[in-house]
């Protein structure tokens, strides 16, 4: 049987329901269509971190990516970080879901000499190009957490909030439902077109007309663009987390330490804390939790708060992100060549933090043909 809306999304991760709701606030109905259930790969697996463009500029920009090649995205974070707050009340209002919003700013900690010469040197950098950061002293550190390994020299300091991000993706696709979008289970296989426009996606069983289509696949999105004969370069990027337990809560800060390999400690409003692995492996679609990973990050996570070793482990989660071939920008835009066909991929672990600009700009370009800023850096035209 055959439907027909206006916009069809494919996936249900939080890109793809962030679009769905942003157009619902435009008036415009959409479809969501998801293989599995909302949130169930990668979106709901996050860390649910909410950080400045500091946190790119210090901890990504030359160590993941080449240095200065994210600076079109920037704007991404800064706007995540300042509407999350407002959003999440939004979400609460017209999706009924709580999201576990929270206060959570970020330390970035230096135990050696170097890594704090280095730290300081970045800061004045980040200063002068007027980045809201600072550096604190190692008493500083300690005041802030108490629990932290004797030798902290200092660290840099920036805001921060979070979400719980299962919780945050469905309560997009509530608040989306409640303005008039609908949510289909079922498997993209296909298209129909007639010239340069796609005219339905066939479903393993059916199909749903659309005036247009979106492709918020993540790393399954190059399968959907090769229906349509183009082919779009992507890095299959496993992440690896740790949710544990603890008998006292940790204080609100969201440690980074490169002690032991490196970690990134965050305690959620819930209680629990999330360690996170600095290491990103390139996978063919493996999305198996690995040993190593679980111990190189509990035994970074207790070499930075010694009291984490008597931590009971509940989770090891795993989620496959999608990243650009060669650095860390996403793809947003119409797919050359398709007059009625658009991508947003390509999140390499912040899809949560650039979800509200990301939906918002594509529900425009989507409605209006256009965009507030220029997206040109990002553009499929300039990959595919």
């Amino acid at each position: 049987m055959s439907s027909k809306v206006e916009v069809v999304i494919i996936g249900g991760g939080v890109i793809g329901c962030s679009i769905a709701y942003h157009l619902a606030k435009q008036g415009v109905s959409s479809q969501i269509i998801e293989r599995d259930a909302i949130a169930s790969q990668a979106s709901g697996r996050a860390w649910g971190v909410i950080s400045p463009p500091t946190n790119i500029l210090l901890s990504f920009e030359g160590t993941f990516v080449p240095r200065g090649s994210m600076r079109p995205c920037l704007s991404f974070s800064e706007e995540g970080l300042h509407r999350f707050p407002q959003l999440a009340q939004e979400l609460k209002e017209e999706g009924g879901v709580d999201v576990e919003y929270g206060e959570l700013p970020v330390i970035r900690t230096a135990f050696d000499e170097r890594e704090e010469k280095q730290l300081k040197e970045q800061v004045s950098e980040l200063k002068r190009e007027g980045f809201e950061v600072s550096w604190v002293e190692g008493d500083e550190v300690k005041a802030c957490s108490p629990d932290i390994a004797p030798g902290v020299r200092g660290g840099v300091l920036f805001p921060g909030h979070q979400v719980e991000p299962y919780r945050y993706v469905l309560a997009l696709a509530q608040a989306a439902e409640a303005r008039g979008a609908s949510i289909k289970q079922g498997e993209a296989v296909g298209f129909h077109y007639q010239g340069s426009r796609v005219t339905s996606v066939i479903l393993a069983r059916g199909e749903v007309e659309a005036e247009a289509v979106v492709l918020a696949m993540g790393p399954w999105t190059g399968q959907g663009t090769s229906w349509l004969g183009r082919e779009i370069p992507m890095r299959v990027i496993r992440d690896q987390a740790l949710r544990v337990e603890v008998s006292q809560r940790l204080p609100p800060y969201r440690l980074a330490s490169s002690r032991r390999g490196g970690v990134w400690i965050v305690p959620k409003v819930d209680g629990t804390v999330v360690l996170g692995h600095v290491v990103h492996d390139e996978v063919d679609f493996d999305d198996r939790p690995t040993e190593e990973a679980k111990n190189e990050m509990l035994d970074a996570a207790v070499a930075l708060i010694p009291r984490l070793e008597e931590a009971k482990l509940v989770e090891h989660i795993v989620g496959l992100e999608a990243w650009q071939p060669t650095g860390g920008l996403p793809m947003l835009g119409r797919l050359p060549s398709w007059d009625n066909v658009y991508l947003a991929t390509w999140m390499a672990g912040f899809g949560i933090q650039w979800s509200p600009a990301v939906g918002r700009i594509m529900a425009d370009l989507i409605v209006t043909g256009r965009t507030e800023k220029s997206i040109e850096p990002l553009s499929p035209a300039r990959f595919v």
